[in-house]
């Protein structure tokens, strides 16, 4: 890195002053956080410092500070992780110690939405606390699920994880390395093992950042080669090709809240990758003699990064085994700009020298190196030639977030209308198969089918519907062709009774359905005919309750001839069930027939043969419309 001040002896200061400052961290507030030797430093966009704090440890120069939430940071000093609390009030408190060991630290992470800090210990593995020092778990490289070995291919005994681990805040996820250049996924909640992939066969050393975006960039600087796998599976979506990268900085790339990955090359040009790995080359066509050593820092906005590019007196790049090498000369001047890499504008560019009074910075940087990635980090803090709107870092990650939702799969290639046709087919199968089988279920619980063999029933239920067809042929016949007398009214009026007896039989006890019990079918759907002896009258009853009433005057052969009928359809019936039910019906009939035998004869006496005869026409043209409708 090539330091912009070096004339400090022409500005009479010691060299014992000169002090490096560690990586650095812009806030939200617009302040510059860092860390040297023994201080912590909180300096404004302009560079003078807000405030500081002393240190019992020295700070790790090689990582920035990490915002913990709640106006604290944490700070990496001699492999122990301090705690440093903004001053309240204008009063300041001691560091206090988070996290000692006793091991080195490789690196660290903070998630804020889960107040965790995630730890990799050398030749230990992952450690997760949360923000009361509390352990939660550790995850090592070596897992095994299902009796298979998970990761550590080629030796199994020493592998460890060997970088820092980074996160991803839309995924939940953690993503580290191990010293068989295998990339794990972790879950931020446990120690579950999302995905590995391993890119031992590519190249041994490279970088990974989270895209935020449902991506996660791995970058390969030595093979000048970016991937992009995806977040959820660790499949890699794309990989391309970009210009020399520098291997021990600026190969880290930046990612905007437009979903664009940035990374700067030793060729002098900056080159943008959409989200599908669309490329931008930023200018098209750069200078021979410049180059970008170090990585972009996004703008507060989060659509634009600032870029520093570095002109020199000369280069020469040379390729070796696909390596490619570049010798610089010294450095002439240093240029700023603003970069929108979603439509390739440079909104603000700006040259200096090696003076820091070009730079309008505060005197109190002038007790540190400042080389191009402290310089760009306080451009960035004071938003030269910023045009956005500034944006919190939840805003940022909730605009960046949204392009990590899923996209819609065609799972089949086939034609969709005859995909859902054949669901639906199966919808209605599956209908029809559930209705079939509550109807077996039904269907075997009938009485008339307990003990006894299928067939049976079938044929009883066959006989009963040939002689229901039968009684109505013949009550069509007698409709047609005989007269309307006493003794085809009273044939007709006992063929309807005995029709009535077989429909209830078939939708009872001899239905495909449940049985009905005999109560309910009597009390709900008939009414059984009475007998009166001399005289007799019958009353029925069907579902549209209509009704038909025939009387009939005392006539003893008819009688005679009733009986004899009533005995033949019996002796044809073999349900026990409505045998029982037919003779409880006669004996009733026949008790409250006796019981009117004197008023019937009187009043048969009383009515004339002339009035009787024209009575009976009637009721039997009544008897003929209505079984008709």
């Amino acid at each position: 890195m090539v330091p912009l001040y070096e004339n400090f002896k022409d500005q009479n200061v010691e060299k014992k002053t000169i002090r490096i400052l560690s990586r650095t961290l812009i806030g939200d507030d617009g302040r510059v956080y860092a860390c040297s030797d023994n201080d912590f430093f909180s300096f404004e966009s302009n560079g003078s410092i807000a405030w500081s704090v002393h240190m019992n440890f020295k700070c790790n120069t090689d990582l920035a500070p990490v915002y913990s939430g709640l106006n604290q940071m944490l700070v990496l000093a001699e492999n122990r992780i301090l705690r440093v609390n903004f001053p309240r009030n204008g009063t300041k408190s001691e560091p206090e110690l988070f996290f000692d060991p006793g091991e080195t630290i490789l690196g660290f992470a903070v998630s804020i939405s889960s107040s965790s800090v995630y730890i990799t210990v050398k030749n230990h593995g992952l450690y997760a606390y949360n923000m009361l020092r509390q352990q939660l778990w550790i995850a090592e490289p070596k897992t095994e699920r299902f009796g298979y070995r998970l990761g550590c291919r080629k030796d199994y005994d020493n592998c460890t994880f060997d970088s820092p681990p980074v996160i991803d805040s839309c995924e939940g996820s953690i993503y580290i390395s191990n010293n068989e250049e295998e990339l794990y996924s972790l879950s931020l909640r446990g120690t579950y093992y999302q995905w590995i992939q391993d890119f031992s066969l590519v190249d041994r050393f490279f970088t990974v950042t989270p895209g935020n975006n449902g991506l996660v960039y791995v970058v390969f600087p030595r093979k000048s080669l970016v991937y992009a796998l995806d977040s959820f599976s660790g499949d890699i979506l794309w990989q391309k090709t970009v210009g020399p990268l520098a291997e021990t900085s600026g190969s880290n790339p930046v990612i905007d809240s437009n979903s664009w990955v940035s990374i700067g090359s030793l060729d002098g040009t900056l080159y943008s990758f959409s989200r599908i790995g669309e490329l931008y080359k930023i200018p098209k066509n750069a200078q021979t003699d410049s180059m970008i050593q170090i990585e972009p820092v996004l703008d507060c906005s989060g659509y634009a990064v600032y870029v520093s590019q570095t002109k020199l007196q000369g280069k020469i790049d040379r390729v070796i085994e696909n390596y490619t090498y570049v010798s610089a000369k010294k450095p002439e001047t240093a240029v700023f700009s603003l970069v929108v890499p979603e439509t390739r504008s440079i909104h603000w560019s700006q040259s200096y020298s090696d003076q820091i009074e070009g730079l309008s910075l505060d005197e109190d940087l002038q007790h540190f190196v400042l080389d191009e990635r402290i310089v760009l980090a306080f451009v960035a803090a004071s938003n030269s030639g910023n045009p956005f709107r500034c944006r919190s870092k939840h805003e940022k990650l909730t605009s960046s977030c949204s392009f990590a939702e899923p996209e819609h799969l065609d799972i089949y290639i086939g034609n969709e209308r005859v995909i859902i046709w054949f669901i639906l087919l199966e919808f209605v199968i599956m209908i029809i198969f559930a209705a079939l089988v509550r109807f077996c279920f039904i269907f075997w619980k009938k009485k008339k089918l307990q003990g006894r063999p299928f067939s049976a029933f079938l044929d009883k239920r066959r006989l009963l519907h040939r002689k229901r067809r039968e009684i109505d042929r013949t009550i069509s016949k007698l409709q047609n062709e005989s007269p309307a007398d006493e003794f085809t009214v009273d044939q007709i009026g006992e063929l309807v009774q005995e029709r009535e007896n077989l429909k209830r039989k078939l939708s009872s006890t001899y239905s495909l359905g449940r049985d009905i019990e005999a109560s309910k079918s009597k009390s709900k759907d008939y009414v059984l005919p009475l007998y009166g002896g001399g005289s007799r009258s019958f009353s029925f009853r069907n579902r549209e309750n209509e009704s038909v009433t025939i009387f009939q005057t005392p006539n003893d052969e008819s009688s005679s001839e009733e009986s004899h009928r009533d005995q033949q359809y019996s002796d044809d019936e073999h349900d026990e069930d409505n045998l029982d039910r037919k003779q409880k019906g006669k004996l009733l009939a026949h008790s409250e027939g006796s019981s009117n035998d004197g008023d019937d004869d009187e009043s048969c006496g009383i009515a004339s043969g002339r009035k009787r005869n024209i009575y009976l026409k009637k009721r039997s043209l009544s008897l003929t419309t209505k079984i008709n409708d």
